[in-house]
This record gives C-alpha cells, structure tokens and sequence, in this order.
C-alpha cells in the first residue's frame, strides 16, 4: 500500500513539473512559413534531405561474403513460416555466424558422435556461405541502381 502511495506521488509530481516547464509548450510563437519552406525544400531535392541519401557498396570479398551470410540467416529466421520471429532470427544469426567462420565444422569433426554429420555441416556452411554471396550481390545491385536514380 505504502509503495502504491508513493508511486502515485511521483508520477503526480511529475505531470506537475512538465505541466509548469515549458518542455512541451514555448511561448515563443514558430514561423511556420520557415519550415513549409524547408519541408519544400526537401521534398524538391534541395541542399538538405533526400538529396545526400546513397547506399553503400561492398566489395564482394570472404569477409563481407562472411557478414552477408549472417544477414541472411537472420533474415530467413525472420522470416521463416513456422518459428518465425526476432529471437529464432538470433538463433539463427548464431548458427550462421558459426558456419560463416567455420567453428560449427570443426567442432563436428572433433566431437566423436557428430563426425558422421560433419559431411552435412560442411554442405550446409558451403550452402549458406553461397546464399550471403548471392545477397551481398543483389544489395550491390540495388545501391548501384539507386545511384543511377539518384543523378
């Protein structure tokens, strides 16, 4: 009871003190013509705004192969139909890092009860690797075409 009471006390002081402040209410009066004209501005591709928007591009080397390859599995945790979801994207993010830097093989080939599966591993590393291959070279393509747009 004494807890409620004493969070009910500083939630009323604090609506009280932003109430008094003027951190949501100036009294200075805004020139709205000033920021229909930056709002223009922007929209018309002017100094600031859309204008200095540009993607990347990567090489297309082992390592950002490496990086792409964890993006993809994340993403297909993502969006995958049954599990789907932020945190199986994690796990699956995990499992890539993990075949993306070749730890995931080597510890099926050590461990006596996984070195019959170590054959799959290898597949599926080599599989995941050519999928982040595949994306590192599609978001290639769109930042390329996107500075096309832009010009």
């Amino acid at each position: 009871m004494a807890r409620s009471r004493s969070f009910v006390f500083v939630a009323l002081a604090a609506v009280a003190l932003f109430m008094f402040s003027q951190a949501f209410v100036s009294s200075s009066p805004r020139n709205h013509a000033l920021q229909a004209s930056s709002v223009a501005m922007s929209a018309e591709g002017g100094s600031s705004g859309a204008a200095g928007f540009e993607l990347p591009v990567f090489p297309e080397d082992e390592e950002n192969n490496k990086s792409a390859s964890i993006v993809f599995c994340f993403i297909l945790g993502l969006a995958f139909p049954i599990l789907h979801g932020f945190t199986f994207g994690l796990v699956l993010a995990a499992l890539g890092w993990g075949l993306a830097n070749g730890g995931l093989s080597n510890f099926a080939k050590k461990s006596e009860s996984l070195k019959e599966a170590s054959g799959y591993v290898d597949q599926v590393a080599d599989a995941s690797m050519s999928a982040g291959a595949l994306s590192l070279r599609a978001y290639n393509f769109v930042a390329n075409k996107t500075k096309g747009l832009m010009k």
